[in-house]
């Protein structure tokens, strides 16, 4: 049996198969006859304002056809959640994907984004992100909306895929995060630990946020992590937390700091700890204690 295979009669999937491609086809339609889309403006900054759940300006929006086929382009967006610094982009653009999902009477959308604050393209609908960005910058995004701090300074690039169960309305899936030339930088560190390079899978799940595999690589310190943090009643950065760290060298001027935290190196620099705690104010505990 081939699995994913719709069965359902033809007749019940005609009508959104229909609604799909007529969808599309009206998105034609208005760039071919030149709606007068600056008329929709105010609508699309509402529409986006209550799927973000931040205040959306848009200083202007157009239609054109790309080599994707049809898109609409909104010009110079300001996206602004409570607490947490306007986000300012350049350009967005929206199109249909070329995706079988159509077929089924699942839109899905490509969406292409650039700004000071990096750049994404992927398909996006209701129940599906996918996609791939690029030069990111971490402390740029809207942190305050999980009660957190950048746990980064820098820029980042990579892949995410995430799907939101129809049985519990949970998202999973992954985001492969590497970065380079930037900082370490939780609220519970006493400083900033820099990095020349790091590379890390975060997995989304139901039941918590894990970090698979990462490794960072700097001049004080070079390290794996595992481990996850586990979703509570509070913000994410209350969310319980418990991760190990191998440690694969350490800059001979920070060995003595560590000593103190009951943290013992071997003759090659090599150690292993456990890091408990939360997010907002992780606590750095020696290994087997």
């Amino acid at each position: 049996m081939a699995a994913g295979r719709d069965r359902r009669p033809a007749g019940q999937r005609s009508p959104r198969l229909l609604l799909g491609l007529g969808i599309a086809g009206l998105f034609t339609v208005f760039v071919v006859a030149r709606f007068p889309y600056e008329r929709l403006r105010p609508v699309a900054q509402e529409a986006a304002s209550a799927a973000l759940g931040a205040r959306v300006e848009i200083a202007r929006l157009g239609l054109g056809l790309g080599w994707g086929g049809p898109e609409a382009t909104a010009h110079e967006l300001r996206v602004e959640w409570p607490g947490s610094a306007p986000l300012r982009l350049e350009r967005v653009g929206v199109r249909p994907a070329w995706a079988l999902a159509w077929l089924r009477g699942q839109p899905r959308w490509h969406i292409a984004a650039t700004g000071a604050p990096g750049r994404f393209g992927g398909q996006v609908a209701p129940d599906r992100i996918e996609g791939e960005f690029r030069d990111v910058d971490v402390a740029a995004l809207p942190w305050a909306t999980f009660g957190s701090t950048p746990p980064l300074v820098g820029r980042v690039s990579g892949r995410l895929d995430l799907s939101l169960s129809q049985e519990d309305g949970r998202w999973d899936g992954f985001a492969d995060v590497v970065g380079e030339n930037g900082s370490v930088d939780f609220a519970g560190l006493p400083v900033a630990i820099p990095y020349q390079s790091l590379a890390a899978r975060v997995e989304l799940a139901p039941q918590q946020l894990a970090l698979s595999a990462a490794r960072l690589a700097g001049p004080l310190i070079t390290a794996r992590f595992a481990g996850a943090a586990t979703p509570g009643s509070g913000a994410p950065a209350s969310w319980p937390l418990e991760l190990q760290v191998d440690i694969e060298d350490v800059d001979p001027a920070l060995r003595s700091h560590l000593a103190p935290l009951g943290i013992r190196l071997d003759r090659e620099g090599h150690a292993s700890l456990r890091v408990t705690g939360t997010l907002a104010a992780p606590v750095v505990v020696a290994a087997g204690r």
